[in-house]
């Protein structure tokens, strides 16, 4: 078990994944140029890097924690909370899933006091906080675990919301009006009451993941880092504040004024542009606690590729089969890493009756956050949504654009596509390059596929193999 973000730096450094930069480097700009650096040498494979010697701070940083994608899969390797949610989802249940539900009611956080041990700053400007990009409006804590509890009960809600600089206690706080957090605000603001909230920079990488997946409304994101963990989440008790993990490296306890927006942005985005500045909440920081020997834990997005794309890969294939047993035509689901994770959505079918790609292209649209997704194409089963040869061949020679094409007007859209002329509301594409049918209102008769008959290709790749030896 990985108990802190020291422990998984070792256990990175161990497997050769983590290149510590002894160098003396800026926070400004020289961080991410590393980053980038590390991350386009190797796609899914890059290294951890951890800067030992940032100009102007004794704190270390560390970026990058998970752009290799080994690291994910180790990561996650025997939890048993795909069986548990796949079997929720679909009523089949195993022997699997009487372990993971067991887990599931023994994954409550355990909540202590505050350590003794940490030491209380005064303010921000005490971190090592970079500035990412050239355009930025200043310095952004991009890898924080932002915690708000619900003022109309005690549930929980932990995000990675990006927090820009203002000055040196106060920050932005750019949570979707979509997301957990920002739903908290909006139920401060019916109560009339300040939303507390705190802010973790990081944990061990159970805690850290947790905040990025995109988990059921009612499973407490603390208690899912615990069924990955393997052993339930050590929380401690800020006061008045909501709990943070007892293994932070820092602690930032404040409060958001729902009443209360500030000019964000603009930053640059995992789209490979700026976002456009926007307004958003505010965070008014009232404590600073850093434990001794912090490492201060951050993120590079930008365009692709990024460890972002690294762990919106992974999660798509954790989340597959629940997509799939949601909807039995999908036969699978890729998202392009260049389509930006909600841009681009390709999805295979096996079709068995008219109108079924539709019905896939209209589910995926209903599901939570691929309900942002700008285009959606499907395709047969036959082919390889990986493979862009196939699917350009495809788009080719089974799309009539006259009936295959379809625009969906005022629409729901992320906030970060600068392309949609009212920021959150869009249009929608759906391309259906599936083979037709007479049913369907195609009156040829589609012609057959090249292919070769397996039998002799099996025989000639035997004596291919022998020739090229």
């Amino acid at each position: 078990m990985i108990r802190d973000l020291h422990e998984f730096l070792s256990w990175l450094e161990k497997r050769k994944r983590l290149l510590r930069v002894k160098s003396p480097v800026s926070p400004e700009l020289e961080i991410t140029a590393f980053t980038d650096l590390a991350n386009r040498h190797s796609r899914y494979a890059s290294k951890s890097l951890l800067f030992d010697a940032v100009k102007g701070y004794d704190i270390p940083v560390a970026t990058n924690l998970f752009g290799h994608a080994e690291t994910l899969h180790e990561l996650f390797k025997g939890s048993d909370f795909d069986a548990l949610l796949a079997g929720a989802i679909s009523g089949k249940f195993d022997i699997r899933l009487l372990g993971a539900a067991k887990m599931l009611l023994d994954s409550k956080p355990k909540v202590r006091g505050r350590r003794h041990d940490y030491v209380r700053l005064s303010s921000l400007d005490e971190l090592p906080i970079p500035k990412v990009w050239p355009g930025d409006a200043g310095r952004y804590i991009t890898f924080p675990l932002v915690v708000s509890r619900s003022p109309q009960g005690s549930q929980i809600n932990v995000g990675v919301y990006r927090l820009q600089v203002y000055d040196s206690n106060t920050t932005g706080m750019h949570w979707q009006s979509q997301k957990g957090g920002a739903i908290h605000a909006d139920e401060a603001l019916e109560k009339g009451t300040m939303l507390n909230v705190s802010a973790a920079i990081g944990s061990d990488p159970y805690n850290m993941l947790s905040g990025i997946m995109p988990l059921p409304p009612n499973l407490n994101e603390f208690s899912f880092s615990g069924i990955l963990r393997g052993g339930r989440s050590l929380l401690m008790e800020n006061g008045k504040y909501p709990p943070v993990p007892a293994n932070s490296e820092f602690i930032l306890n404040g409060y958001v004024d729902p009443n209360e927006k500030r000019v964000e942005g603009p930053f640059g985005d995992h789209t490979g542009y700026y976002s456009l500045p926007e307004s958003y909440h505010v965070f008014h920081i009232d404590e600073i606690y850093m434990r001794p020997g912090a490492v201060y834990a951050s993120s590079v997005v930008g365009k692709p590729w990024h460890e972002d794309a690294v762990i919106g890969m992974f999660i798509l294939d954790y989340l597959k089969p629940f997509i799939k047993s949601l909807n039995s035509s999908i036969r699978d689901i890729y998202l392009p890493p260049e389509g930006l994770f909600n841009s681009l959505c390709l999805v295979s079918i096996k079709k068995r009756f008219p109108g079924e790609a539709k019905k896939a292209m209209f589910s995926v649209l209903g599901l939570g956050q691929l309900s942002f997704t700008k285009i959606v194409m499907v395709f047969d089963d036959d082919i390889d949504l990986k493979d862009t040869g196939q699917v350009l061949w495809a788009l080719s020679t089974r799309v009539e654009p006259e009936h295959d094409i379809e625009v969906i007007r005022h629409a729901t859209s992320d906030s970060l596509d600068h392309m949609s002329a009212i920021t959150s509301y869009g249009s929608k594409l759906l391309i259906d390059a599936t083979k037709k049918r007479r049913d369907e209102g195609f009156p040829r008769e589609w012609p057959d596929t090249i292919t070769m008959p397996k039998a002799v290709m099996d025989k000639v790749n035997k004596l291919w193999v022998r020739m090229k030896h």
